[in-house]
């Protein structure tokens, strides 16, 4: 059996508040949630974060899913993984997007901050302009 652990964005995370996925949106696995910083649920940009922990040094493979409407800054660990260009397409946020992060775990306490932005930049998150971010880390460790 193969040894493997998956975090996924819900209501625990840091500052989290989960909100209903736009239809167009991919759709979250059960347990998991579209989130927004819940210090300004409706603002325009939202920030969250989640401590978890990697069993092994014997990490197979590691990798992060996200999806976000609009874009997204993801750091794990304080070092930058992702740094989307400000932009509002369609195709750029609807499917999701799959990241390798082998180089940015360590074996005990991991961190990762995901800050989502709605566009344009200023407009607050809503019914008519909705926001989200949703995001799976999926770790598979050697035997």
């Amino acid at each position: 059996m193969e040894k493997h652990t998956i975090i996924s964005t819900d209501g625990s995370w840091v500052n989290a508040i989960e909100n209903e996925p736009n239809e167009a949106w991919v759709q979250p696995r059960e347990g998991e949630a579209y989130v927004w910083g819940a210090s300004d649920s409706d603002g325009p940009a939202g920030v969250v974060a989640k401590t978890f922990k990697v069993h092994s040094k014997k990490i197979k493979k590691a990798k992060l899913f996200l999806a976000v409407d609009n874009y997204a800054i993801v750091l794990i660990n304080g070092v930058p993984v992702i740094i989307d260009p400000p932009q509002d397409t369609v195709a750029f946020y609807n499917p999701g997007r799959t990241f390798h992060i082998e180089p940015f775990l360590q074996k005990g306490e991991n961190n990762i901050v995901i800050a989502g932005f709605n566009s344009p930049s200023d407009a607050n998150r809503s019914v008519c302009n909705p926001a989200g971010i949703l995001a799976r880390i999926e770790i598979k460790y050697e035997h």
